[in-house]
């Protein structure tokens, strides 16, 4: 997405938090190519981050927020360890419900417009898939019920506030599937991945600008703001595979059940979780198809990953 040179934002000043995670790194500079002030907020105080503040500490979540009176605020911040939360689901009370409501009640005060980023796992993923907004949410982890209320939180505060589900977010140096993926068939040559998963995949960067886009409508309820399709991870895998060159029958299918005999994991995950885009595409608001997108993407992951090669490379992957 492109905007006027003028830029529609232009003279808003705009807070992102998590300026410093995935999302975020890609968020801050969408928002400075929509013409606003970017104020970057952070968990600890780092290069280009404006404010640090523990946004789940509510005297100073909303001081801080208060002090830099933001017209609009995209709340990018989140505790997205699924296992960990279900370990442990304080954290997650912590970092998605109560930080999110710290945040809501201190753009309300300021008088400004919040988006809040929500998540695909709100919903149960044994039947209704692809979920469209309206869909009655049923988490089946503590991970996406601390961010269901997390969604009231906004909601509650203020009806034109708005949440935007994304689901399997990729992209940057942090943590995420397509990498994942990468790394292991560079350094093990071979990866089981489930095939009886489906869900979103959604690159960070479009979400990124998509966000940006609903910040400008204004739009106000639950958005879901995803690449568009619906992918397996096993399906997923072999695109990200075969785009960076290696031979996609490296990547082999195996059942979940059969992964978590091998790989226990304490958080349940949606057996589909797919999103539906109806409420944003009514506003003009829609992202390419997934395919499209991790084709974009997966030459930058191979720049990281596998420095001296392209992505077009096969035979330097090992691709035959």
């Amino acid at each position: 997405m492109s905007f006027d040179r003028v830029g529609p934002l232009l003279g808003q000043r705009v807070l992102v938090t998590g300026a410093g995670g995935q999302l975020g790194r890609y968020l801050v500079p969408a928002v400075r190519r929509s013409g606003a002030t970017v104020i970057a907020l952070g968990l600890r105080a780092a290069a280009g981050i404006d404010v640090a503040v523990d946004l789940a500490d509510r005297e100073a979540a909303v001081n801080a927020i208060s002090s830099v009176s933001p017209d609009v605020v995209i709340h990018a911040a989140a505790c997205t360890d699924v296992d960990g939360i279900e370990r442990d689901p304080h954290r997650g009370d912590s970092g998605n419900a109560w930080a999110t409501r710290n945040v809501a009640d201190a753009t309300s005060d300021s008088r400004g417009y919040l988006i809040a980023v929500g998540t695909d796992m709100v919903f149960p993923g044994d039947g209704g898939a692809p979920y469209a907004e309206d869909a009655p949410p049923a988490p089946i982890s503590a991970y996406g019920r601390s961010k269901l209320e997390a969604e009231t939180a906004v909601l509650e505060t203020d009806p034109a506030f708005a949440v935007a589900r994304t689901a399997w977010l990729y992209g940057g140096s942090g943590k995420h599937f397509p990498r994942t993926v990468l790394s292991v068939l560079r350094d093990r040559g071979g990866i089981d991945v489930v095939d009886d998963e489906r869900g979103s995949p959604t690159y960070a960067a479009d979400l990124a600008d998509a966000l940006v886009q609903l910040a400008v409508t204004r739009g106000c309820g639950v958005f879901h703001l995803v690449n568009e399709g619906s992918a397996s991870r096993f399906t997923l895998a072999r695109e990200t595979a075969r785009l960076a060159g290696f031979n996609p029958d490296l990547v082999r299918p195996i059942s979940t059940e059969e992964f978590l005999k091998r790989y226990p994991l304490p958080a349940r995950r949606p057996a589909d979780s797919t999103l539906r885009n109806m409420r944003a595409a009514a506003l003009g608001i829609s992202l390419r198809d997934w395919r499209e997108a991790v084709k974009r993407y997966v030459p930058h992951l191979v720049a990281d990953l596998l420095p001296g090669t392209t992505a077009a490379s096969t035979t330097a992957m090992g691709g035959r």
